[in-house]
C-alpha cells in the first residue's frame, strides 16, 4: 500500500535536522514575503493537522467535502514565530508520527474513497502519498532556507 519505513525515514531525518538548528536563526524572515524556519515548520503543523482530518474521515464516508485551507492565513493567525522552537518540533514531530500509525491501520477498501474538491476528487490513497511528497518539499524548502540564513550570517 504505502512505504511506511520511507515515510518514518523522512520524517525521523527531517526531526533530527530540526533539533540540530540553532534555535536563534528559526524566527528570522529574509523578508516581509518570506516565511522563517518557524513558519515553515508551523506549515508543515498545518498540513499535518489538515491531513489527519481528512485521513480518518475519508476512511468513515466514501466521499466528503472538506474547507478550504489557506496557508498564509494559517500562518499569520498561528504567529508560530511567536512560539517556543522545541514545543514546535516536537509538535510536528509527533504528529507526524501519530499520521504514520494512521496510514499504517488504513483498511484497503478505503484507500478510493474521496475528496471532492470543486470539481475534482482526489483518492484517500493519492492524498497519503501527496503528503508525503509535500513534505519532502518543504523539507527542502526549510534546507534551502538554513542555507539563505547562512549566508546572511543568520541576519536580515
Amino acid at each position: 500500500m504505502f512505504d511506511l519505513a520511507s515515510f518514518k525515514v523522512v520524517i525521523d531525518s527531517f526531526y533530527l535536522k530540526l533539533t540540530e538548528t540553532p534555535e536563534n536563526i528559526t524566527g528570522r524572515k529574509l523578508s516581509d514575503e518570506s516565511w522563517s524556519l518557524k513558519e515553515i515548520v508551523g506549515h508543515l503543523i498545518d498540513s499535518a493537522s489538515n491531513n489527519h482530518q481528512r485521513f480518518i474521515r475519508l476512511q468513515l464516508k466514501d466521499k466528503l467535502v472538506f474547507p478550504v485551507y489557506d496557508a498564509e492565513q494559517w500562518i499569520q493567525v498561528s504567529r508560530y514565530n511567536d512560539m517556543n522552537w522545541m514545543e514546535l518540533i516536537t509538535l510536528w514531530y509527533n504528529f507526524n508520527r501519530v499520521l504514520l500509525s494512521v496510514i499504517e491501520h488504513m483498511k484497503s477498501e478505503s484507500l478510493e474513497n474521496a475528496w471532492i474538491n470543486g470539481e475534482d476528487t482526489t483518492s484517500l490513497s493519492h492524498l497519503v502519498n501527496d503528503y508525503y511528497r509535500h513534505l519532502s518539499w518543504h523539507i527542502d524548502h526549510f534546507n534551502k532556507r538554513c542555507m539563505e540564513l547562512e549566508a546572511t550570517g543568520g541576519k536580515t
